[in-house]
């Protein structure tokens, strides 16, 4: 028997459980999954820009940062997913396997939960939720706790309880016995009757909106792609200084 609750900004993670699922589809999780499916190895998460930006300079590595939505200045690309898509085979080409990240949302609740007391971090999105899925009974987890950022960790978005949907919808395909509360209902009944229309679902949110207007309709079509991508991003507490570190448990070339 398997227990899922979603949960909503930095007031989910005082939801106790074995396992936590962070979920930013647009663009934080995703972007993440698409690096480490590209052959990236280990993605450093750091919530402050200043800081990450000298980081990644001392470090000579590749940062991808935005600001509310919009590139930061300073980043080498913005928090997208077709941006990696795009450039990232030249610098795995020359070598370089590791990137620094900062977005609004995403990072920030990554690096909470990381220090929090949950047995296990993955970050999840609707492009690998049946790989997250498979992962969580593989371990035996009983207890879920799926954290939804939403924008600015202040207001709901659609994708992001799309992406828990997709998750909790895998994990009742595999596993008879999954108790869900009533938003985990809700976020599996909204999947359910719009997983043929998440594209259109997508550019009707907010989130979707903003990308729609600043020129990212690519990372909107790479987040509707369900499973598209078989990787688990795991995260734990980076050691340097306030973030977390990202490493893939599962890739595919």
């Amino acid at each position: 028997m398997i227990f899922v609750h979603i949960t909503l900004f930095r007031e989910g993670l005082r939801r106790k459980a074995d396992v936590a699922i962070v979920i930013d589809v647009l663009r934080f999780s995703t972007t993440v999954a698409v690096a480490l499916s590209l052959g990236f190895r280990r993605i450093y998460a750091i919530p402050d820009l200043n800081e990450a930006i000298n980081f990644a300079r001392s470090r000579g590595l590749p940062l991808l940062a935005e600001v509310y939505g919009l590139k930061a200045y300073g980043a080498d690309l913005d928090n997208s997913p077709s941006e990696v898509l795009n450039y990232g085979k030249k610098y795995l080409e020359n070598g370089i396997y590791e990137l620094v990240i900062r977005t609004e949302s995403g990072v920030p609740l990554l690096t909470e939960a990381v220090n929090a007391d949950f047995k296990e971090v993955l970050l999840g999105s609707t492009v690998n939720a049946k790989s997250i899925a498979n992962y969580i009974l593989s371990k035996g987890y009983d207890k879920i706790n799926i954290i939804c950022a939403g924008f600015a960790l202040r207001y709901f978005t659609i994708e992001d309880f799309i992406a828990a949907g997709a998750i909790v919808d895998e994990l009742s395909n595999l596993e008879p016995h999954v108790i869900l509360d009533d938003e985990g209902l809700s976020a599996l009944y909204l999947y359910r009757s719009s997983r043929d229309s998440l594209l259109q679902l997508f550019i009707n949110g907010r989130s979707g909106k903003l990308l729609s207007r600043i020129g990212h309709f690519d990372d909107l079509v790479l987040a509707s792609r369900v499973n598209s991508v078989e990787v688990i991003p795991q995260a734990t507490a980076l050691k340097e200084k306030e973030g977390a570190l990202i490493t893939p448990l599962l890739r595919t070339n």
